[in-house]
């Protein structure tokens, strides 16, 4: 492969941020239960999905790492949630999860694939006024041999919304 021309500057027209969060338990699949199409995902085993609203607007990171064994993309993304009841955030830990995930550009990826996402550092806060945060953050974290997959309308590739729209029935029914 020969480099054939350059790259221009680009016109800053996309719009940064998440709009919308969805979780699902990670379940190992075969291989040819996932069906990619270059980097678009465009088949998935029927899968109940829940929506997450996270109080700060979290932020999905996708890195390249390299080492001995080869290259691998690390997925890392942060949740802030309202309030806590008795071992909701150990579930978040204990379970491993998929996530899709929903730009402002309305471009659809799904992290945590192949391998999934772990529940990793959790912060809880009491805060000291009203205005401050009285709940927790959590880190959501993976590695991937290939990079988030992209998929241009999950609800016609095998996620399902399912009814609860929050993330305690997701730890109770999901």
């Amino acid at each position: 492969m020969e480099i054939v021309s350059g790259y221009n500057r680009k016109c800053k027209d996309k719009i940064s941020g998440v709009k919308g969060i969805w979780l699902l338990k990670y379940r190992k699949y075969n291989r040819s239960e996932i069906v990619i199409n270059g980097n678009e995902l465009v088949s998935f085993p029927e899968t109940f999905v829940y929506r997450f609203h996270s109080l700060q607007n979290p932020s999905a990171n996708e890195t390249m790492q390299q080492n001995e064994g080869g290259k691998y993309y690390e997925q890392t993304i942060s949740l802030t949630f309202a309030g806590t009841e008795i071992g909701e955030i150990e579930l978040l830990q204990k379970l491993d999860f998929r996530m899709l995930i929903l730009d402002n550009n309305g471009l659809y990826r799904i992290f945590g694939l192949w391998n999934g996402l772990q529940g990793g550092n959790i912060t809880y806060t009491t805060g000291n006024s009203k205005s401050d945060l009285n709940g927790f953050k959590i880190d959501f974290n993976g590695l991937e041999e290939s990079e988030s997959a992209y998929i241009e309308n999950p609800f016609e590739v095998g996620f399902i919304i399912k009814g609860f729209d929050y993330y305690k029935e997701f730890l109770m029914y999901g």
